[in-house]
C-alpha cells in the first residue's frame, strides 16, 4: 500500500530520482517507474534582457547650447529642470553677460540638487544628481587665455 502512495506522490511530482527509502531495511525503486511515467517540458517565454548593471535603462539626453543674450537663459533653464545633461559654451558670449547666466543657471540647479562643473574655459556642464561629474585634470592647468570669470 506504501508502494502505491509513494508512486502516486512521484507521478504528482514527476520526480526523476533513482530510489526513495522508506525505512532503514526498505527502499522502493523508481527506474522501471520513470521509464513508464511521461516527463514534461516546461519552456520559459523568451524575454528581451537590458544589459547588466542598466536597471531600465532610461534614456539619457545630453543637451548643448551656445547662448548669445540673456533671454536664452530660461530656455537652458528648463532643460535643468527636466533633469538633463546641459554643456553650455560661453565662447560667443560677453563676459559680464557669460556672469549673469551662470549665476542664473547655478541657482536653478541647486534648485533641483545638481551638479555643476567647469570643464573648459568657457564651457560648462550642468547634470542632475544621478550623474556625477569627475575631472580627470585640473581645469586651472590648461593652457589659454583668461577665461571667462579671469582665473
Amino acid at each position: 500500500m506504501a508502494s502505491g502512495i509513494i508512486e502516486k506522490i512521484r507521478k504528482f511530482l514527476a520526480m526523476e530520482s533513482d530510489e526513495l527509502e522508506l525505512d532503514a531495511n526498505e527502499s522502493v525503486e523508481y527506474q522501471s517507474m520513470a521509464e513508464k511515467s511521461k516527463s514534461y517540458v516546461v519552456e520559459e517565454p523568451t524575454r528581451r534582457r537590458a544589459p547588466v548593471g542598466t536597471p531600465g535603462m532610461v534614456k539619457q539626453e545630453i543637451v548643448v547650447f551656445q547662448p548669445g543674450a540673456f533671454n536664452e537663459a530660461p530656455q537652458i533653464a528648463e532643460h535643468i529642470k527636466a533633469r538633463k545633461t546641459v554643456i553650455i559654451n560661453m565662447k560667443r558670449t560677453d563676459k559680464d553677460l557669460g556672469k549673469r547666466i551662470i549665476d542664473f543657471l547655478s541657482g536653478i540647479n541647486y534648485a533641483v540638487d545638481g551638479n555643476y562643473q567647469k570643464i573648459a574655459d568657457t564651457i560648462f556642464i550642468f547634470s542632475p544628481s544621478h550623474i556625477e561629474i569627475t575631472m580627470i585634470n585640473d581645469i586651472d592647468s590648461m593652457p589659454g587665455d583668461e577665461t571667462l570669470f579671469g582665473r
